[in-house]
C-alpha cells in the first residue's frame, strides 16, 4: 500500500467532505486518518490515505479535483506521498496546552511560537479565535509537545514574562488537567 497525504483548501459548502471521501473510496483508498475545520467559511483539510500500489499521488489529486469540480465545489487539492519520517527530537515529550488572551496583533503567534522553537517545543495544533467582529479580543490555543527536559516552572516564566510585556495573559497546563476542566459532561 502507498500512503498519500492529500490537502484540500477553498470555500466551503455542504457535501466537500462526501465529495472527497466517496472519491478516494472508488479508487479503494482508505482514510486512515483526517483533520478537517472551517474558518470564516474556507474549508481546510488534510487526509491521509492508504492507496493501491497502482494508484499514484497524480491520480489521486485528479479523482478527488474532479469529483470536487463535478459539485460545482471551488476547492484546491494537493497530494503527495506521506512521509514516515517524522519530526522527533529523539526525546520524550508530555502534552501541554497554552492558552494565550488579549488584544490581537499581528505578532502574537510569531512570538510566541519563536519561543517554542528556541526551546525546542513543538507545536502540534494551534488555533485562532478572534472573539467578534467588533471587538479586538482574541484566543490562542496552542497543543505542544513540551520536552521532558524543560524546566517547566522557568518555561511558564519565560511565556508569562513575554506575554505581559505585551499585555497578554497567557496559561499553561498539562493536556490531562487542561481536558478535565473544560470537560462538558454529557447528559
Amino acid at each position: 500500500m502507498n500512503h498519500i497525504v492529500i490537502s484540500v483548501i477553498g470555500r466551503d459548502c455542504p457535501g466537500v467532505v462526501y465529495a472527497i471521501s466517496s472519491a478516494l473510496s472508488k479508487e479503494k483508498c482508505n482514510i486512515e486518518e483526517l483533520s478537517q475545520t472551517i474558518l470564516k467559511g474556507q474549508f481546510a483539510s488534510i487526509f491521509i490515505v492508504s492507496a493501491p500500489e497502482d494508484v499514484s499521488e497524480e491520480d489521486i489529486q485528479r479523482v478527488v479535483s474532479l469529483s470536487l469540480e463535478a459539485r460545482h465545489m471551488d476547492l484546491t487539492v494537493a497530494a503527495r506521498t506521506f512521509e514516515t519520517d517524522t519530526f522527533s527530537s529523539g526525546e520524550e515529550t508530555e502534552p501541554f496546552v497554552v492558552t494565550v488572551n488579549g488584544s490581537d496583533r499581528p505578532e502574537i503567534i510569531a512570538m510566541i511560537s519563536g519561543i517554542f522553537a528556541e526551546q525546542k517545543v513543538n507545536i502540534e495544533n494551534l488555533k485562532a479565535i478572534r472573539m467578534d467582529e467588533d471587538s479586538n479580543e482574541c484566543v490562542l490555543m496552542f497543543e505542544v509537545a513540551l520536552p521532558l527536559s524543560i524546566n517547566r516552572n522557568a518555561f511558564r516564566q519565560m511565556l508569562q514574562a513575554k506575554a505581559r510585556s505585551v499585555g497578554l495573559t497567557i496559561s499553561i497546563q498539562h493536556e490531562n488537567i487542561f481536558e478535565a476542566i473544560h470537560r462538558v459532561p454529557i447528559v
